[in-house]
């Protein structure tokens, strides 16, 4: 809390971080609690209103950093945690201590949410994961056999379901390495050796992770008839989740699941609306909070199946019922006599609509494993005689006589003799067979059917969370299925997770497998605390299982860079285990959106400029110079016509704020599409241009925290086209990091660039260009030949 403080405090305006209170009054509704507060807010630019869970401080002045609030010359503050929202701006909180004077208290400024260290703190009991599952708490001890290593007694469970993965794995385009990456997760997810075991897949910056996790879950899928395999896959972060699952679904659609019996009711994704982008698109398909809403008019008593059943029966069985609606409608009318004829077709094709669409949502919605084949057939079947049904009467061969008697006669034959002489028995025939078939399977289904009807909203929740086959959720979240057994776990984004957060999900009950992805080159976990810093506190599972000897699958071929981006993450990082794909390779891939030497796919700018004093860092000569090469290339789409998608990547918040308010409305920069954001805020992005600026300049070589590896490494590597870093060369040289390595293989690789002047004059830059080009392929030459 202490930390999130400071780095509220120091890290951005006070204005956009704290919002005034409009009102808090003492006392919850309905309960008599003198800690307890009706507490309002007024939202501030920039500022998120608290949500339950959250700790908050409540203040008296809005502080400029955190020494104002310590010793007797603070202002007054108090602890409170939200209990409940009841709206967006309104909420329950309780104090941690009384308020004499509830007024005193003028700003609210949310510190943290809590929620997930409670689910955190659950599940760090080691003697109830010892009585869940023995054989994981010994692998997370390092007391079992390395991952992959099956027991003597262990024997392939599905060697036909294997074959028939590896046969349709052709299907999807995929590399060896994501091949064997796949089919190793498969082989070990279903060999029944009664131990939990791991796999781990290792997907460095821009090798097809995501492709490859999709691809496993589809085959999975189209599996499931024979595997009956329940499947949860989490991520640390609700945008994150959302990317996997929208992948999955685009792969469905392309490879056509459903025709294997799948349906979105297999499928099952919750968390926070907002953070996923949840709109009406596919991923509203298979959100909880959308499933339920559209499940609750199919299973209330007033508007459901069952009640569409019981009323196509007593319309279509039932004469007197029929009579009675239709007297029932003239009395509406004040008397007036209505044809027997359009009311008996209108209110046929209602109670048609209405059942169809019912139906046809819990089709979608609802598992076919919970539906039953044979009632999902039956469904299918009913549609499909209604719909025939419902054409026969509509021919203008059917007369009102006709129309009317089909709905008040209950013996065929009488029906059949009355309308003879008309020539039409061959139709009031086919017209009372469907009817006589309808009613059957009507009330075949009304026996058989075993869903809910219900007005519960808690109800239909839990019977899609516990009939869900996949589901998608935050690490965080799965804290909600903990009454849910799970056959099989995935983690994306695996090395970003503290260890003890990755618990949260392997505490479920029934986990046989868990597949690991991640890349520890990557950022880690953010741990504030130096003390549990140095004891390994915040190390990954994927981390600790790599280091006890657990076989990691390395995704081997990156998709995203220009190998000229490619060459120092490559080389420094993964120790040249990474290959360029071939789309990146080709000639096509390459772009020179501005002419100078300089600004090719990839370069070092010595910036000779000086950084701000204070705790977080400005530059304002590369500030500068980054307002000079967006109005440059701005110039430059404008003319050719064509929209580029730029990324500035700052080290330091103040830096990214600077630079925000510099550029203003994004939209003045089209056809630029802009993004500013620290190197955090950039993981898992990419885009066409990638402008990095450093920000450290000064004598005594001194970059801070900009000297963490894996930070570097996220930097370097968001680019697809064009990476342009920016800095004091002198400054990183001295620094004694990876900064050094950079600049010094940057002019090795002649990439050096001194910003003396803007950009050169167009007629230099044919010569530069080719000079440049020189320079690469005699740079790739050599690292061929290195390896």
């Amino acid at each position: 809390m202490c930390s999130n403080l400071e780095s509220l405090l120091n890290g951005c305006s006070s204005s956009s971080s704290t919002m005034p209170i409009r009102s808090l009054v003492p006392g919850g509704k309905g309960v008599k609690n003198s800690l307890l507060y009706h507490a309002a807010v007024v939202p501030g630019r920039g500022a998120c209103a608290p949500c339950t869970g959250d700790i908050i401080l409540l203040m008296d002045a809005v502080p400029c950093r955190p020494a104002d609030l310590a010793g007797s010359g603070g202002g007054s503050y108090c602890l409170a945690h939200v209990m409940d929202v009841g709206g967006k701006l309104s909420s329950v909180v309780r104090a941690s201590r009384k308020i004499e004077d509830a007024g005193c208290y003028a700003f609210a400024l949310s510190l943290l949410c809590f929620i997930p260290y409670v689910r955190i703190w659950r599940c760090l009991d080691h003697d109830a994961a010892v009585k869940r599952s023995p054989a994981l708490v010994k692998v997370l001890a390092g007391d079992a056999p390395q991952s992959g290593s099956l027991p003597a007694s262990s024997a392939p469970a599905r060697p036909e379901i294997d074959a028939d993965v590896a046969a349709k794995l052709s299907a999807f385009e995929l590399n060896a390495s994501q091949t064997d990456a796949i089919l190793s997760c498969v082989k070990a997810a279903w060999h029944d050796g009664g131990a939990s075991k791991f796999s781990l897949v290792w997907g460095p910056l821009g090798t097809g992770k995501t492709k490859t996790i999709s691809v496993l879950l589809l085959l999975l899928l189209k599996s499931q008839a024979k595997t009956k395999c329940r499947v949860l896959t989490c991520a640390p972060t609700n945008t994150a989740i959302s990317q996997v699952a929208s992948r999955l679904l685009a792969l469905w659609k392309q490879h056509g699941a459903a025709e294997d019996g799948g349906c979105h009711g297999d499928l099952l994704l919750f968390g926070n609306r907002q953070r996923m982008g949840i709109d009406d698109g596919d991923l509203g398909e298979i959100f909880l909070d959308t499933r339920v809403k559209r499940l609750l008019r199919c299973f209330s008593p007033a508007t459901g199946w069952r009640h569409c059943l019981v009323s196509l029966v007593e319309f279509m069985g039932e004469p007197r019922t029929v009579r009675s609606q239709y007297h029932g409608a003239c009395w509406q009318k004040d008397g007036i006599k209505l044809l027997e004829s359009p009311f008996v077709r209108s209110r046929f094709h209602q109670i048609f609509q209405k059942l169809t669409n019912c139906f046809r949502t819990i089709m979608s919605q609802v598992p076919r494993a919970i539906l039953l084949e044979k009632n999902y057939k039956n469904i299918v079947s009913l549609i499909e005689l209604l719909q025939g049904f419902s054409k026969l009467l509509d021919k203008k061969i059917v007369g009102s006589d006709v129309a009317v008697r089909v709905f008040l006669t209950t013996s065929a034959k009488k029906f059949d003799d009355s309308v003879a002489e008309a020539g039409k028995s061959e139709l009031v025939q086919n017209l009372m067979q469907n009817k006589t078939l309808i009613l059957g399977m009507a009330r075949t289904l009304l026996r058989d059917l075993k869903l809910p009807v219900t007005r519960s909203r808690f109800r239909i929740k839990k019977l899609c969370l516990r009939s869900a086959s996949f589901v998608f959720c935050t690490v965080s979240g799965s804290a909600k299925l903990n009454n849910q057994k799970m056959d099989l776990l995935l983690i994306d984004e695996a090395a970003q997770l503290k260890e003890c957060e990755s618990l949260i999900p392997l505490q479920l009950s029934g986990l046989k497998h868990a597949v690991l992805i991640g890349d520890e080159c990557q950022l880690p976990a953010t741990v504030k605390s130096k003390v549990a810093e140095a004891a390994l506190l915040g190390r990954s599972l994927f981390e600790r299982l790599s280091s006890l000897g657990h076989k990691k699958h390395l995704l081997n071929i990156q998709y995203r860079m220009h190998p000229s981006i490619s060459i120092f993450p490559n080389l420094r990082f993964y120790d040249k285990k990474i290959l360029d794909g071939a789309n990146v390779t080709q000639e096509g891939h390459g772009r020179k959106y501005l002419e100078a030497a300089m600004f090719g796919p990839y370069s070092f700018i010595n910036i000779d400029g000086r950084e701000d004093p204070g705790r977080s860092k400005r530059n304002m000569a590369e500030l500068a110079v980054i307002l000079e090469i967006l109005s440059a290339l701005k110039k430059a789409c404008i003319s050719s016509g064509q929209g580029v998608s730029v990324g500035i990547i700052c080290p330091y918040a103040a830096q990214v704020e600077a630079i925000q308010q510099e550029i203003g409305d994004e939209k003045g920069m089209r056809p630029l599409a802009v993004r500013v954001n620290s190197v955090d805020g950039f993981q898992g992005s990419e885009e066409d241009v990638i402008i990095l600026s450093t920000v450290r300049s000064n004598n005594a070589g001194s970059i801070g925290f900009l000297s963490n590896l894996r930070r570097t490494n996220v930097a370097l590597t968001r680019a697809r086209h064009c990476l342009w870093i920016l800095g004091n060369a002198a400054t990183l040289r001295s620094s004694g990091s990876i900064w050094e390595e950079l600049v010094r293989d940057a002019v090795d690789r002649r990439c050096f660039f001194n910003w003396n002047s803007p950009i050169p004059p167009r007629q230099n830059a044919a010569a530069c260009c080719r000079g440049y080009e020189a320079d690469i392929c005699g740079a790739l030459g050599s690292l061929r030949l290195a390896e």
